[in-house]
């Protein structure tokens, strides 16, 4: 797993792109837009976006914003939808995000910073989805 945090303009997008892994993004401020397959889906802070491995997409914001990506190895995946959706992001699994924000890990990972990727990824796993 892979955590990012990034600090986007207003106006930014991210172009269209796919990739072998799973992708969480969450926008700790702001709200991020992400368009698949023509259908946009707005990110507020209450939920995330799940997309699933190989899923072509493009991001973009409207608004500054400040929003993670939790990258996820098509091994680690069986647990999450097999479709994008938005999960419900709650009280614990906001907390943290919030701690990786204030404290990304750096790769080499250290045992704990796995553990808590690991945490974060069980959390996402039990996450209520809406389509």
């Amino acid at each position: 797993m892979y955590f990012r945090v990034a600090q986007v303009p207003a106006d930014g997008t991210y172009p269209r792109h796919r990739h072998r892994w799973g992708e969480f993004v969450y926008a700790f401020s702001g709200v991020m837009e992400v368009e698949v397959k023509g259908r946009y889906y707005l990110i507020p802070p209450q939920y995330g976006l799940w997309l699933p491995p190989d899923v072509e997409h493009r991001g973009l914001n409207r608004q500054e914003a400040c929003h993670c990506s939790l990258y996820v190895v098509p091994e680690l995946v069986q647990k999450l939808p097999q479709e994008v959706c938005a999960l419900t992001v709650d009280p614990l699994l906001r907390a943290l995000l919030d701690e990786l924000r204030v404290r990304p890990p750096y790769s080499p990972q250290t045992p704990e910073q796995q553990r808590l990727l690991q945490v974060v990824l069980d959390r996402l796993a039990v996450a209520e989805s809406t389509g």
